[in-house]
């Protein structure tokens, strides 16, 4: 399923002006980030400030997401990480997939896989799918289809590529993995499109 960035910020701006805090935090996540629009940080970040002060797990995690990115100002990996956890901890799903990957760089695997099941059980599909790419790295390749499987079935483009190259590499299934190939490459995954013509 491709995103419609300009009309997820619509959206967002719409859920915000009906006074829904989740939305204007993500109004203000997008606002910084230039999600659908031009992008202004310096308006944005002191907005995703109050709303975590206030306080909201959602805005926090936004917020950890654009020190940890160094949008508007340095990157603040140190305060980025404080701000990912403790709304990972407070239910914010977002948080946890995005402080997985910069923990296991840290070397942390084991809480790195803890922070992708916490998002990935609280509705990001995207740590799911983070899952998935973390069991193929190591090859065991059971539990990351496992994972692929469920971020493809929710939509998850990322999730049908990897699910679909595990069958085709496997040799389980290589009718099925070319069709998972294709719906990922229409939702807009071009390492899919890539892997489709290379098999071809």
């Amino acid at each position: 399923m491709r995103r419609d960035a300009a009309r997820a910020a619509e959206l967002f701006r719409k859920s915000c002006k009906g006074k829904d805090s989740n939305g204007c935090a993500d109004d203000a996540r997008a606002l910084a980030i230039g999600e659908g629009q031009d992008a202004k940080p310096r308006d944005a970040i002191p907005r995703l400030e109050r709303m975590c002060k206030a306080p909201s797990s959602r805005a926090c995690a936004h917020l950890g997401e654009v020190f940890a990115r160094g949008i508007g100002r340095p990157q603040d990996a140190s305060r980025s990480e404080a701000l990912l956890d403790g709304a990972c901890s407070n239910g914010a799903a977002r948080a946890c997939v995005t402080l997985a990957p910069a923990v296991l760089r840290e070397g942390d695997r084991e809480r790195a896989e803890k922070l992708g099941q916490r998002g990935c059980d609280l509705g990001e599909i995207a740590g799911c799918s983070w899952l998935g790419n973390l069991y193929a790295s190591s090859n065991d390749v059971v539990r990351a289809s496992v994972y692929f499987a469920r971020a493809c079935e929710a939509g998850f483009a990322h999730g049908c590529a990897g699910q679909g190259y595990l069958l085709i590499e496997s040799g389980a299934d290589p009718q099925k993995g070319r069709a998972l190939l294709q719906k990922a490459c229409e939702g807009g995954e071009s390492k899919a499109c890539d892997v489709l013509r290379e098999i071809e």
